[in-house]
């Protein structure tokens, strides 16, 4: 068999050919290379855009987990029963009821039933309205009026007696205090047993305490009001001192009123003035 002879410039074809194929290679692991390190980029670029996306949009647990707005409830009570929102109360407002007219009607008082009577039997019911006191006697004065002019249902809201008081002898009020007054029933006529007549109610209130000469006043509602109930067709009332016993001279001590038939001329006649509605 013959020995096959490679000459030198073969040799170097061959190392040529050689070193062209390992420069093939390299290149070809270059971009295999290239091409790996690319592939890696770009996987762990999407995979970090995937975690910041995860950051940025709420999963459904974390929309879950927010506060959700609170609606109120009915309070319950201990039993459990649920209680209602309470209406405010609402008070009615009150019926006006108009308020009455009041209406006045004065009375003029009854001749021969106004005058005085005496502690010693005397008396005297065409002339004034006397009290007071002399040597011999004590004297109390007397008045009546009628109250058929009062209309029948009426509410009696005041009533008012006016003496006018004209004259004054000695010191009836210095030794006689305030004049009082009674309230008497002695009927149609005036009499001298009138004079310590027991009263329905004695001294209830306080005329005059002085010499003024002008017309006294005295509040006699209550008494009126009870005439009225009882059936009574007159009011009538007696003034007398406070203090009563006989002394000084026989002129005496004396306040003098006015009576019905106006004997003392001042024409200021007594009054029961009534205030009614």
């Amino acid at each position: 068999m013959e020995e096959q002879v490679i000459t030198p410039q073969e040799k170097v074809t061959e190392v040529k050919e050689l070193s062209s194929g390992k420069k093939v290679l390299i290149v070809l692991a270059g971009i295999l290379l290239l091409a790996g390190v690319g592939a890696g980029s770009y996987f762990l670029g999407n995979k970090g855009k995937s975690q910041d996306t995860s950051i940025l949009s709420p999963t459904p647990a974390d929309l879950i987990s927010e506060t959700p707005t609170t609606t109120p409830t009915p309070e319950i009570n201990i039993s459990g029963t649920i209680s209602p929102t309470k209406k405010p109360t609402v008070t009615p407002k009150p019926t006006l009821t108009p308020t009455p007219v009041v209406k006045q009607k004065t009375l003029s008082s009854n001749t021969s039933l106004d005058g005085f009577q005496s502690s010693n039997g005397g008396g005297n019911k065409t002339l004034e309205i006397r009290a007071g006191r002399n040597v011999n006697l004590v004297t109390r004065g007397f008045v009546s009026f009628d109250l058929s002019e009062i209309p029948a249902g009426a509410v009696i809201k005041e009533v008012n007696l006016r003496l006018y008081q004209a004259k004054i002898i000695g010191n009836p009020y210095g030794v006689g205090g305030s004049l009082k007054i009674d309230h008497l029933n002695f009927g149609d006529s005036l009499d001298n047993p009138d004079y310590g007549l027991a009263a329905l109610s004695s001294s209830f209130i306080t005329l005059t305490s002085n010499n003024v000469i002008e017309w006294k006043d005295a509040i006699v509602t209550d008494q009126v009001k009870d005439d009225l109930a009882n059936a009574r067709s007159r009011s009538q009332f007696r003034i007398h001192f406070q203090t009563e016993n006989t002394g000084g001279d026989v002129t005496g001590d004396f306040a003098y009123f006015e009576a019905a038939e106006n004997n003392m001329a001042t024409g200021n006649s007594p009054q029961l003035v009534v205030k009614y509605y």
